[in-house]
C-alpha cells in the first residue's frame, strides 16, 4: 500500500488536474498556457512542497517561538548544464524576530535546521533522490531509476 496517492487528470491539451483521496485539488500547466490559468508549474509545485513541509515541520519544531508572520519563499536555480533538472533550491525562512530575543532566534534557527537535516521528508527526498519506478497502461515497467 502507497504512504501517499495522487491522482493526475487530463483536462485538455497541457493542463491537468491533481487529486489526492481527501478531494483536494490543484490545478497544472506550463505557465505561458493562457488558457490554463490560473494553475502551478510542477516545477512550483515541488517548491511549493518544499515550502509547505518546512512550514509544517517547523509548527513543531520550534513551538516555542511565535512564528505565525514566518514566510518561506523557495526559489529554483537552474543553468543549461544541469540538463533539465532543477539545479539549486534555495530556502529562505524570513520573519521578524523580538529585538535582542537571542532564545528565540536560537530555537527557531534550530527547529529550522532539524527540519532539513530530519524530519522534512520531502527536502530529505529531493536531497538524497528517491527511486523512480514507471509502468505503462499494461503494467509493463517501462522506467526504473534513482
Amino acid at each position: 500500500m502507497a504512504d501517499y496517492r495522487i491522482e493526475t487528470v487530463r483536462n485538455g491539451e497541457r493542463d491537468w488536474t491533481a487529486r489526492n483521496d481527501r478531494g483536494a485539488e490543484v490545478r497544472m500547466a506550463p505557465a505561458d498556457s493562457a488558457a490554463a490559468q490560473p494553475s502551478f508549474t510542477p516545477v512550483e509545485l515541488l517548491l511549493a512542497a518544499l515550502g509547505g513541509c518546512g512550514g509544517l515541520v517547523v509548527d513543531r519544531t520550534a513551538r516555542t517561538v511565535p512564528h505565525d508572520d514566518l514566510r518561506i519563499t523557495v526559489e529554483s536555480v537552474s543553468r543549461p548544464e544541469d540538463d533539465g533538472r532543477v539545479g539549486a533550491v534555495r530556502i529562505s525562512y524570513e520573519m521578524d524576530l523580538p529585538e535582542g530575543d537571542t532564545a528565540a532566534a536560537q530555537a527557531l534557527e534550530r527547529g529550522i535546521r532539524l527540519t532539513h537535516d530530519t524530519y522534512c521528508t520531502v527536502s530529505r527526498t529531493v536531497e538524497h533522490g528517491a527511486r523512480i519506478e514507471v509502468s505503462g497502461p499494461d503494467g509493463t515497467q517501462l522506467f526504473l531509476g534513482g
